[in-house]
C-alpha cells in the first residue's frame, strides 16, 4: 500500500485570498462494520474511485483503484446511510496542493483545509497559513468516515467567548535526563490523568487560559511553541473539546496552586500514551509536529 500524510485543519474563508484551481463536488459513500479498515467510493462525475486505507492520525496506508461503472454502483448500493456530499476546492500554497472541503447537508457550515505532504519531515515543518485554524488531525469525529455515518462534531470553527462546550489546555514536554520527556496530572477525583485543562473565561484568549492552567494546576512555566490541535474529551455530562496547545516546559515548581489537589506526573515520551486516550493522541501530535524535541 501507498502512505498518505494528510494533516487537516478549520479554515476561515474570509481569511484566505488565493484563487481556486479547480472546484468539484464530490459524493463519498463508505462500508460499514470493517473495523479497522476504511473502505471509501468517491464519485466526481464520472471519475469512480474505490479506496481502502488503515490507520489513524497523520499517517495512514492507504490503497486506490478504479472500478468500472457497474462494480461501483454495485457496491453504492451498501453505502446508504454512511455518505457525504462536498465541494472540494484545490488551491496551490508554497509548493504544496491545499484541498478546502465544504460540506453539504448538516454539516453546511463545516469548512476545512487538508495538505498532503511527501513524507513526515514536510508534514513536520509545514507552517499553518492565518486562515488555518486548529488542527482536526488527531480528533476522529473529523474524519469524513465518522461525518458521512451522520455523527455531528460540536464545534465548527475556533472557539470564542465563554462557550461551556470547549475547554482549553496545554500538552508540557521537556527534554529530561531520559530523553523527551511529557508532564501530566491527575483529576481532583484521582480517577484519571490528563494534560493541564481549564474551563473558557469571558475576555480571556485560549491560550492565555491554558497558560494559567499550566501553572495552577501542575506548576509549569514554558512557552507555547506550536500549532494547537481539537481533541474529544469525555466527562460524566458528556463530550466536550479539548483545545490543546503544544507546551515546552523551562521550569517545574516543587510548590504550587493545586499542591495536595492533584498528582504530577513526568514521563519519558514511550510511557505516557498507556495512561490515557487523551494523553495519547497529545504525545502522537508532538511526534508529529516536533520530531525530535529540544534538540
Amino acid at each position: 500500500m501507498d502512505r498518505e500524510i494528510e494533516r487537516k485543519f478549520f479554515f476561515s474563508p474570509n481569511l484566505w485570498s488565493a484563487k481556486a484551481l479547480k472546484s468539484t463536488v464530490l459524493e463519498q459513500g463508505y462500508l460499514a462494520d470493517t473495523g479497522a479498515w476504511e473502505i471509501r467510493l468517491r464519485r466526481a462525475g464520472s471519475d469512480c474511485r474505490f479506496t481502502v486505507k488503515k490507520g489513524v492520525g497523520l499517517d495512514r496506508e492507504e490503497w486506490e483503484t478504479r472500478p468500472s461503472g457497474p462494480e461501483f454502483e454495485a457496491l453504492w448500493g451498501r453505502t446508504e446511510g454512511q455518505r457525504l456530499v462536498k465541494v472540494r476546492e484545490k488551491y496551490g500554497w508554497k509548493g504544496l496542493t491545499v484541498d478546502v472541503d465544504r460540506y453539504g447537508g448538516k454539516f453546511e457550515d463545516l469548512v476545512v483545509a487538508e495538505v498532503e505532504f511527501p513524507d513526515l519531515e514536510q508534514a513536520r515543518r509545514f507552517v499553518p497559513p492565518r486562515a488555518f485554524g486548529p488542527e482536526l488531525t488527531y480528533d476522529p469525529r473529523y474524519k469524513n468516515r465518522a461525518l458521512a455515518g451522520g455523527r455531528d462534531p460540536v464545534p465548527r470553527g475556533f472557539p470564542g467567548g465563554d462557550d461551556q462546550e470547549w475547554a482549553f489546555g496545554v500538552v508540557p514536554f521537556r527534554r529530561g535526563p531520559r530523553g523527551l520527556e511529557v508532564v501530566i496530572v491527575s483529576t481532583r477525583r484521582g480517577d484519571r490523568w490528563i494534560f493541564p485543562k481549564g474551563q473558557p473565561e469571558t475576555g480571556i484568549p485560549p491560550v492565555k487560559v491554558a497558560l494559567a492552567e499550566a501553572r495552577e494546576e501542575a506548576g509549569l512555566t514554558g512557552r507555547v511553541v506550536g500549532h494547537p490541535i481539537v481533541v474529544p474529551y469525555v466527562r460524566e455530562t458528556g463530550t466536550i473539546n479539548l483545545l490543546l496547545f503544544p507546551f515546552q516546559v523551562t521550569a517545574v515548581a516543587d510548590r504550587w496552586l493545586e499542591t495536595g489537589q492533584r498528582e504530577r506526573k513526568i514521563l519519558p515520551l514511550g510511557e505516557a500514551p498507556a495512561h490515557g486516550e487523551v494523553i495519547r493522541l497529545g504525545v502522537e501530535m508532538l511526534v508529529h509536529q516536533f520530531g525530535t524535541v529540544g534538540s
